[in-house]
């Protein structure tokens, strides 16, 4: 599944059946202060954004790596410039100390590539891509079965088919009146401003 604004490509879902790869356009490196719990972002919040990292996906990372059919979940960052960053999460084992019992906790290891000497690039925020890979035994039809049917799509109407507009960017409209989003065939529809392909 291929996501786009218009003709530009944004995110893409690839399932295989113990594989699940994201690729997100428009996504710089993060900072690996993300990978500390609950980080505020002073660039986010208010009515028009999210709030920042919390620890959404570090639950989900430490819950898939304590199944036992987990294989690997990496992400990789690449830029412009020509540099990568690779983020390996992994589980590592903890030894009981005092009244705590021994566990399994999260880990994250690092690495990153330098960009060629001399690299500049003056393409845009869709040559900054994240790479997930999500490799756990059944995962792709757990993803189509429990995930794919929560994908929600955002596109801009015409006033005109608008029956009411909220403050938080909600809306309603007449189904009948808008674009099409999917209709079943390959080619994306034209005059969806956001589509699914």
């Amino acid at each position: 599944t291929a996501f786009r604004c218009g003709e530009e490509p944004v995110c893409a879902i690839e399932v295989e059946e113990d594989e699940l790869r994201i690729l997100q356009h428009y996504t710089f490196p993060l900072h690996p202060r993300a990978l500390e719990t609950g980080v505020p972002d002073a660039g986010k919040g208010g009515d028009a954004t999210a709030g920042g990292f919390g620890d959404g996906f570090k639950t989900a990372a430490a819950a898939l790596l304590g199944q036992p059919a987990c294989r690997s979940i990496s992400w990789t960052f690449e830029t412009a410039e020509g540099r990568t960053v690779r983020w390996d999460f992994v589980g590592a084992e903890r030894a009981a100390v005092g009244n705590f019992r021994a566990s399994r906790v999260l880990e994250v290891h690092v690495t990153a590539d330098a960009a060629p000497a001399g690299a500049a690039s003056s393409a845009g925020g869709a040559a900054y891509v994240m790479r997930q890979r999500v490799r756990v035994g059944g995962i792709g039809r757990a993803f189509l079965a429990e995930a794919a049917p929560r994908l929600q799509v955002f596109w801009s109407l015409p006033d005109a088919v608008l029956l009411g507009n909220g403050r938080q960017g909600d809306f309603l409209a007449d189904a009948a009146a808008a674009p099409p989003i999917f209709d079943g065939s390959s080619a994306s529809p034209s005059s969806a401003s956001a589509s699914s392909s």
